[in-house]
């Protein structure tokens, strides 16, 4: 919904100010379907803004999913389509949230790249995804949200800000920065944008490899943006934020050799601030093998004996292509 054109609806209405912030509280509540169930408007003025009014910018297509992980294809007003993902941890719930239709920048392990770039999302867009899942399970409530569904979040980047103000303020949905992540593929000049907005936000850079021909076969922005590019950027994150920065490493046959882990440390270089997230491949059509169980254990064996700091990632809904990767609407 464009809150700026319904506040202006509302002054030619000659209505008080409080109507605006009453029918704000009723969109971000995640409690209406439609300004009809709004009973605290009046019949008329409800009448005059379905006229007006698309209450929500998305609308569930399918959806399919188990107790721990649902997966949403989701239209939106042109027809496009789009994935988002909730993931229930038990402690928290999170949305996986998608910022773009499609995505330009053709990784060879993501089902979304296949799909090439049809248009960025509106803000609306972007937050109406979240608005969605606290429909879908009210009285709980989305608590954490991660830019990691469909698209590079920095190649959006205005509309990202402006959804991120949304998300965060206390008369949106009120979720803290801190609870709030973003992944990149590693456009360099927007991490150094990033760090200058001063925000608590998570920032995520997917790395995948240390070693630039091979990163530049599996990840053409690399092309663009060079590892040492890479590395000043996110070292000027750190300094400039004292933040936490995450380094997402998918598990292939090719990426987790000895050598490989060799070139992860000397990236990292032991830095306090520089984390790694291990994630066990998810496969997709004509993408990339997974390590086999050995070859994780090796691997990580490697990064014990260099000292690097990582996790290894809980999976979710890999099952019904719902995991990091392969989120695609291509014959939905």
């Amino acid at each position: 919904m464009d809150l700026v054109k319904l506040k202006s609806f509302l002054t030619e209405q000659n209505l008080p100010e409080y109507r605006f912030r009453q029918i704000v509280k009723n969109y971000y509540s995640g409690r209406y379907l439609s300004f009809d169930q709004m009973t605290d408007l009046s019949i008329d003025l409800r009448s005059k803004l379905n006229s007006q009014f698309s209450l929500y910018s998305v609308s569930e297509e399918k959806i399919v999913g188990d107790q721990s992980t649902q997966k949403a294809l989701l239209k939106l007003i042109d027809n496009q389509k789009i994935e988002s993902v909730l993931m229930n941890y038990d402690e928290w719930i999170t949305a996986c949230v998608s910022s773009q239709v499609g995505c330009a920048l053709n990784c060879q392990f993501c089902a979304t790249g296949k799909m090439g770039f049809i248009r960025n999302l509106a803000p609306q867009e972007i937050v109406d995804q979240i608005l969605y899942w606290n429909q879908k399970i009210y009285p709980s409530f989305v608590g954490r949200i991660v830019f990691m569904g469909m698209g590079e979040p920095f190649l959006n980047w205005d509309n990202l800000l402006e959804s991120l103000k949304l998300i965060n303020s206390t008369e949106g949905l009120n979720i803290g920065a801190r609870k709030i992540s973003i992944s990149t593929a590693g456009v360099a000049d927007k991490i150094i944008e990033f760090a200058n907005l001063d925000t608590q936000i998570n920032l995520a850079v997917s790395l995948h490899s240390a070693n630039q021909s091979f990163r530049e076969t599996i990840m053409p922005i690399a092309k663009k943006y060079n590892l040492e590019e890479l590395k000043k950027a996110c070292l000027y994150y750190v300094s400039k934020t004292n933040r936490q920065l995450f380094f997402e490493y998918a598990l292939t046959d090719k990426n987790t050799s000895q050598n490989d882990a060799k070139l992860l440390a000397n990236f990292i270089d032991s830095h306090h601030l520089f984390f790694v997230n291990l994630i066990p491949l998810n496969p997709v059509e004509d993408g990339l093998n997974c390590a086999t169980k050995e070859q994780q254990e090796k691997f990580m064996n490697s990064l014990n004996q260099l000292r690097v700091m990582y996790s290894l990632r809980r999976s979710f809904g890999q099952k019904f292509s719902a995991a990091c990767g392969q989120l695609a609407t291509e014959s939905k």
